[in-house]
């Protein structure tokens, strides 16, 4: 018996990335161990190419199943119109914006952002306690930490690729015995660079609802990597996403059909032969 192998997406479109990872989640098996990998790249000037025929299908079908839209799970990880909004301020201006005005009213406008919200852990991770055992109130700011390493105007010298990390578990919060949790599925974020000052971001996700959160989860992914290439000068080129397992998340596949429609017949006819050959391997 042949071992299946994992299962890699390439896109240069973020719409046609995510529907193959959906029809892909459709045809899976809840034994199925497969990581999947997905890769975007063929930004335009930073920002993901999309196809609003799947975009507008796919948040259709979430807000009939009473899920966040895209562009609600892409704000948690970074709130791209609210930095637009502001002038696009620089970290330490947008920290402060985002901690005293922005997040209150998210948790107060929705009860499941009591936990925060995966930028707020990048801009404010707590991750220790005192003596007492109460968590500290002043929380590290990962994303300053990284942009303060990079070096300065005639300063050649770089930080090193494996300092550029940015964690958003939190043992202490999160290490709670609880069977089911809606956050944080993102573990990890890191970003590396080259020589033409170019950027990439990796994210990892031991786990991923592909029809619940991927596709925002992949726009949050891609806003976040281009505030930061903003932030250092560089030029943000791709995002690679490891999920150790996807699935296809808290629905019935019977209430897809038209979602399964539409991807089908948007996606490029070679993107969904190769597509199949994948499900078929």
């Amino acid at each position: 018996m042949s071992t299946p192998f994992p299962k890699v997406i390439y896109e240069e479109n973020l719409s046609y990335a995510w529907g193959r990872a959906f029809l892909m989640a459709m045809k899976g098996r809840s034994k199925d161990l497969l990581p999947l990998t997905v890769s975007i790249g063929g930004l335009v000037e930073g920002l993901p190419n999309e196809d609003d025929r799947i975009r507008q299908a796919l948040d259709l079908a979430l807000a009939q199943n009473k899920k966040y839209g895209c562009a609600v799970s892409a704000m948690l990880i970074f709130p791209f119109k609210f930095w637009n909004l502001k002038g696009r301020p620089h970290i330490q201006e947008f920290t402060d914006l985002y901690l005293k005005k922005y997040l209150p009213r998210l948790k107060e406008r929705d009860r499941r952002n009591c936990y925060g919200t995966y930028f707020e852990r990048m801009i404010a991770f707590q991750g220790f306690k005192n003596k007492s055992g109460k968590l500290l109130n002043e929380g590290k700011n990962q994303l300053e930490h990284i942009i303060n390493l990079w070096p300065k105007a005639g300063d050649h010298s770089r930080p090193r690729q494996s300092a550029l990390q940015v964690a958003c578990f939190d043992p202490v919060k999160d290490h709670n015995g609880s069977a089911l949790a809606g956050f944080p599925c993102l573990q990890q974020v890191g970003f590396i660079y080259d020589d033409a000052g170019n950027l990439a971001i990796n994210a990892f996700y031991p786990t991923q609802y592909i029809f619940d959160r991927a596709y925002g989860n992949y726009l949050g992914l891609c806003h976040l990597g281009y505030f930061m290439a903003h932030e250092l000068g560089l030029k943000f080129v791709r995002l690679n996403c490891f999920i150790g397992r996807p699935e296809l998340g808290n629905v019935k596949k019977g209430v897809l059909r038209e979602l399964i429609d539409v991807v089908r017949e948007t996606l490029p006819a070679d993107d969904l032969s190769n597509c199949c050959k994948h499900e078929r391997g």
